[in-house]
Parts: C-alpha cells; sequence; structure tokens
C-alpha cells in the first residue's frame, strides 16, 4: 500500500533520514517511535507529500486515500457533527450528485454507491465519534468556533476518523484526551480495517493497537513485529548481540594488529604479515551499540526527614459560580503517600490539584497544609510562566546562586539538558525540553509532596522511563493526575475518582477503572441523549428508599453486563479469534453479543425510569 524506498531528507545539509525503508501494507497497525526529534513527524510530512525527499521515493498505491489529522485548529461557524461529515469527501460528493434534479446515469451510480458506504448512517457513525470522543449529544449542533482548542482537536481526529481511508496517519493522537477517551479510541484503532501508522510516546496505548513497531533512530528506520513490549525485548536483544559481535571483533583486531605489529619486519614472517594487514582492511567495523535514552539518570530527593502529617481536607468543596465540581472531599496525605486521581476532563482532576497547593481556595469546608513542607507542583501552565530569554543554566542560577557551575551543568545534564541545551534560550525549547527545564527546578528543591498534573506530556518514552523509575525512588509524597496508565501502575498505590460532584478512594486498580468507564458510558450517552435532565439528582426523599435499592441492584447489574459486552467487543476485534476458533463458536459469540447489547439496553431504559421515579417521588 506505501511503500518507502532508500528515503533522504536533509535539514540544514545534514541527513535526518538517510536511506529510510518501510513497506505498509492493509490490515498492519504499525508504531512509529523514536526519541525526540529524531524524524518521525518529518516523516509523516513526506507521506503526505507536504515536502519531497532529498533522495529516494515515496509512494502511495494507486487509488488507496491517506487520511491524518489536520494541526491547523479550525475556527469555523460550522456546526461540529458537519464538520466531522466533511472528513469523508467521498460521501460529501456523492450528497451533491444526489441534491440534483436530474435523474441520470451518474445520479443512479451514485445513489448506488451511497447505500454502499452506507452514507444514510454516516450521521449516526460521526455521532458515536463523537460520543467516544467525549462529546456530549446537546453539542454537536454547536458551531467548531465555540469549542476551546483542545475539543477542537479532537473535532479534527473525529474528522480524520471519519475518513474511511486505506491509510490513516496519526501523530500524537492522545495529546488532547483525557484517559476515558483514550480508552475508547485504542479500542477504536484495534479494530481499525484499513492501514495505521501511529506516533506515540504512551507504551500502553501502543500495546493495545499496533502489531508492528518501525523504530527510527540514528538517520535509519529498523522494523519489528508485535507489540511495544515485543519491539523492546527484541531491541534489547539486537543490542546484546551487537556489543557481544563488536566485543568479539575488537578482540580479532587487536591480535591481527599485535601479530603485524611483532613480525611485520622480520623476513620470515612479511608475507604473513600483510596478508593480516589486508585481513584487517577488509574488516567492517560493528559500532558498540547503546540503548536510547540510557544517559537520562533523573533523581528526585525527598528531605531526610518530613512531618508525618502533610495536609488535612475536611469536607472541603470548589465550585466556579454556582457551578459545584465537588463537595464533601476527606483527605489525609500523609509521608509516602501515593496516589493518582481519575475521572473525565472537567470534572475537577486538575482544580483539586490547585486546591491542594495553594493556587485555589476551597469554596466550602477546610483545608490545612502543614507549615513548612516544601510542595514541588508540575502542571503544564508553568512551561509558558519560564523565562523565555533565559537559559536552563540561568534559570538554576537564579534558583541557586551558591552553588557551583559545574554541579548546577552536571544536574541538568540528569534531565538530558546537557552540552549546547544548557546555554540555548527557553524560546527555542520544544515542549518536551520545557517539560524537562521544569522537572529540573522541581527537584532540586527536594520537595516533601510532589502534585504531578500530566507530567509526561511533550515527553518521549526514553524520559518516560527515566522519570517513572525517578518517581519509584522518590521517598516523599505524590499525587498525580496523568493518561500515561504506565506511569500510574508504577507510581500509585491509591486510585481516587473525581467525577459526578465528588472527589473519593477508588476500590480497585486500573483493570477495575476501565471496566467502570465502559459500564458508565452507554448510561452516560442515556442521560446526554435526554438534556432535559439533571446530571446531579437533587438528594431523594425518605420514602424513596425502596426506589434506591433497585436503582443500586439495576446499576450493579449495569456495571457486570456492561463490563461482559467490552470483553465480547474487544474478543470480536481481534483477529486471533477468527483464526483459532470454529465458525459455529463465532457464530455463538456474535448471538451473546447481540443479547448483551439488548440487556444493556434494556437496564439502561430501566434505569432512566426509576431515576425520573425517583424525580417525581
Amino acid at each position: 500500500m506505501l511503500t518507502i524506498q532508500n528515503l533522504t531528507y536533509l535539514q540544514s545539509g545534514i541527513p535526518l533520514l538517510q536511506n529510510v525503508n518501510l513497506q505498509a501494507f492493509a490490515g498492519q497497525r504499525i508504531g512509529l517511535v523514536g526519541k525526540n526529534g529524531c524524524g518521525k513527524s518529518t516523516l509523516f510530512r513526506l507521506m503526505r507529500g507536504e515536502i519531497r525527499p532529498d533522495g529516494g521515493e515515496i509512494s502511495l498505491q494507486s487509488g488507496k486515500t491517506l487520511a491524518y489529522v489536520e494541526q491547523e485548529i479550525a475556527n469555523s461557524g460550522q456546526p461540529a457533527l458537519e464538520f466531522v461529515l466533511d472528513g469523508d469527501a467521498e460521501l460529501r460528493l456523492l450528497e451533491k450528485t444526489l441534491a440534483q434534479e436530474n435523474h441520470d446515469a451518474a445520479w443512479f451510480e451514485a445513489q448506488h454507491r451511497y447505500e454502499a458506504i452506507d452514507g444514510y448512517g454516516a450521521k449516526a457513525r460521526a455521532a458515536q465519534l463523537l460520543d467516544g470522543l467525549g462529546f456530549a449529544n446537546d453539542t454537536l449542533e454547536n458551531p467548531v468556533a465555540s469549542f476551546s482548542g483542545g475539543w477542537r482537536m479532537r473535532l479534527n481526529l473525529a474528522r480524520a476518523l471519519m475518513h474511511r481511508a486505506d491509510l490513516l496517519l496519526l501523530d500524537e493522537p492522545t495529546n488532547h484526551l483525557d484517559l476515558e477517551a483514550i480508552i475508547w479510541l485504542e479500542q477504536y484503532l484495534a479494530r481499525y480495517p484499513g492501514c495505521l501508522i501511529l506516533v506515540s510516546h504512551d507504551r500502553e496505548f501502543l500495546n493495545a493497537c499496533v502489531n508492528r513497531i518501525a523504530h527510527l533512530h540514528d538517520c535509519a528506520l529498523d522494523s519489528y513485529t508485535g507489540d511495544y513490549d515485543s519491539f523492546e525485548r527484541a531491541r534489547a536483544e539486537k543490542i546484546a548481540q551487537q556489543n557481544q559481535a563488536f566485543s568479539q571483533q575488537q578482540a580479532k583486531i587487536a591480535h591481527l594488529e599485535d601479530f603485524v605489529r611483532r613480525f611485520r619486519a622480520k623476513a620470515t614472517k612479511a608475507k604473513q604479515a600483510q596478508s593480516r594487514i589486508k585481513a584487517l582492511e577488509r574488516i567492517t567495523r560493528i559500532a558498540p551499540a547503546h540503548v536510547a535514552g540510557g544517559h537520562f539518570e533523573l533523581e528526585i530527593e525527598a528531605p531526610e526527614r518530613s512531618p508525618d502529617l502533610l495536609l488535612r481536607a475536611e469536607r472541603m468543596g470548589f465550585a466556579y459560580g454556582d457551578r459545584k465540581l465537588f463537595q464533601n472531599v476527606e483527605l489525609v496525605l500523609r509521608a509516602g503517600a501515593r496516589i493518582a486521581l481519575l475521572g473525565p476532563n472537567g470534572a475537577g482532576k486538575s482544580t483539586l490539584i490547585k486546591l491542594l497547593v495553594g493556587e485555589l481556595h476551597p469554596t466550602s469546608g477546610k483545608l490545612d497544609i502543614t507549615p513548612d513542607i516544601r510542595i514541588g507542583y508540575f502542571a503544564q501552565h508553568q512551561l509558558e510562566n519560564l523565562d523565555s530569554a533565559a537559559t536552563p543554566l540561568q534559570h538554576m542560577e537564579r534558583l541557586a546562586p551558591r552553588e557551583t557551575t559545574l554541579a548546577l551543568r552536571t544536574f541538568l545534564g540528569r534531565f538530558g539538558l546537557a552540552g549546547n541545551d544548557e546555554d540555548r534560550p527557553v524560546a527555542s525549547f520544544s515542549g518536551g525540553e520545557k517539560s524537562r527545564l521544569a522537572l529540573a527546578l522541581l527537584a532540586w528543591q527536594k520537595p516533601h509532596l510532589l502534585l504531578l498534573d500530566e507530567p509526561t506530556n511533550h515527553l518521549d518514552l526514553d524520559m518516560r522511563d527515566a522519570l517513572t523509575l525517578a518517581l519509584e525512588e522518590y521517598t516523599g509524597a505524590v499525587v498525580l493526575v496523568s493518561h500515561d496508565r504506565s506511569l500510574i501502575r508504577a507510581v500509585a498505590d491509591e486510585l481516587w475518582i473525581v467525577a459526578d460532584g465528588a472527589a473519593k478512594l477508588f476500590d480497585g486498580d486500573l483493570e477495575d477503572y476501565k471496566k467502570w468507564i465502559e459500564a458508565r458510558r452507554p448510561r452516560e450517552a442515556a442521560v446526554r441523549s435526554n438534556p432535559e435532565k439533571p446530571r446531579q439528582q437533587a438528594a431523594p426523599k425518605p420514602n424513596n428508599k425502596a426506589l434506591l435499592s433497585k436503582q443500586a441492584k439495576l446499576e450493579s447489574a449495569l456495571v457486570t453486563a456492561g463490563a461482559e459486552l467490552a470483553a465480547i467487543n474487544r474478543q470480536l476485534a481481534d483477529p486471533a479469534t477468527y483464526a483459532n476458533l470454529a465458525r459455529d463458536e463465532i457464530s455463538k459469540l456474535n448471538t451473546l453479543h447481540a443479547s448483551l447489547e439488548k440487556k444493556v439496553a434494556e437496564l439502561e431504559e430501566s434505569w432512566l425510569e426509576l431515576e425520573t421515579a425517583q424525580e417525581g417521588g
């Protein structure tokens, strides 16, 4: 489908890509990985035809279509749903033809094609995409310009997914998504019928979506079969083998050179010495291999002594005007606590972090922070507060004026800011470089408590791994907001959910949270389809206890049925199912799938009926 042969691209006269080769076929889902700045986005631009290579060629099979997410944020008065439908260019062309009054041969041909691509179901498909990406049903007719930049990027993603393309290019599609939308997207991409090439720094997202890895490094590209974890194992084995071969070759070279040195002047051995010299000239030298990212040695130290109690929240609440984000929060944070906050975007996770750091103050209840504790706070908006005219070294010197330049340079080097990077102004930095500097400034202060709001945004996989290791070894307390599940699994001991007007401990792990999301999605969709119903109901009257009991049982049944349906969906989306199961077993799966869908719909309807009765009680 896509063929790249001996591709070379120069950046300021220096090769960024050199003799790159790649073939992508239908049904393949390829993860394109590599360090920031290695050329992944440039390779995508070459695939899209936006720039031309300096050597080699890149070609898409004739008749095949390519889709990608536009990076420009649209500012349009067009309704969101129509904007997404525009992603299917063929659909729009057919609609124009069918709108004509003369029913000639072209009209009937267009009608036949429109039916073949299920044009009548296009609006429903677009609405499903938007629902999966977190848009409420009552916002689908809102103009594109009314959404924030992050939500408009989600619209761009939905528009690309609507394309029905043979080849889909996605460059960091999870950047503007919360965990709920990420989980939906990875399930969608796992059953994408075309070819997918995906750039991502999210290990779990890659594992769920791809079946092949293309690793871009040192201007070249290597291909591996399997997911990201399989690639890491194969890469490590390859590096070990290369280093072993390097050691063996070095020993051989040393032996030959020693022979030449000892016997070159001896007439009886001159011929053998010349033979060894020619052998040395013929040897193709093997370079020692290094694991990418091995130079990162992040370390975040906590103070040697810390008070046991760091902060306490009692019946704490926060509201923006009349909109209550959460209330009655009870939280006791002690030294060494490790908490990850989960929940949909807009539910209040970042607001809770801002309360804990003191940027905001509770609108109800109270929050007591132990005096004199040092809090290390990382959030994306802080990157914009860095002095753009100053260098990383100058930032460090302001923070530690009595420290030696050598010590500060060594410290910055641990965060990948060594050499020339120390002396470049922040204005020239990428998002990842700014994040590393912000983390370095935070780490220097040896905080008792780390409050981290999406710390891995803009970081490549090597730096994410280094940060994960540093946080695992950090002995202070951590409160973390992140959509990087690998980081959450490694760092957090407790999960808290911020949703539906509350912030409370979640009884389960990330897999349980995934089931919670999957069970909640149809219920949320049902509520969204009835916008006249308030999302948060008033407290029920005492005589509603029977209704509450029934509703609780229905909710439990809905969670179970939703989880079973999600499991069947994953099984039916897995190609291995069709390879390993007999036809009658697959038929039984489809029957069970239909039965569960019906059961979930009935449970939702019953749940809504009880909720309506509860309101009227």
